[in-house]
């Protein structure tokens, strides 16, 4: 039987661990193309999973961001928008 103490942390919990296992096998996807396409399908998904998104304005910004955070910064993917820098995201306010 497998705990949660047991398993790796989650990022961001509101997308659950399914979201973090997609987001960590973007990771292991070499081919640039193929990860950018999987990536973008994964922001959909996250936008379906977190619809209380839907009434901020810049919601895709805000699913790339959670991306980022999600894969702790690794994804190497490109974004419409500007991608979060982990020193402005760990920022105090």
């Amino acid at each position: 039987m497998e705990y949660n103490t047991t398993r790796n942390h989650l990022n961001m919990r509101e997308y659950g661990r399914h979201v973090q296992k997609m987001v960590d096998h973007l990771l292991t996807i070499e081919d640039k193309e193929k990860r950018q396409q999987q990536a973008q399908v994964v922001v959909e998904l996250m936008a379906i999973l977190n619809p209380q998104l839907k009434t901020v304005e810049d919601k895709r910004h805000k699913l790339w961001d959670h991306l980022f955070v999600i894969s702790d910064f690794k994804l190497d993917v490109d974004s419409l928008f500007p991608i979060l820098q982990k020193e402005k995201y760990e920022e105090k306010p």
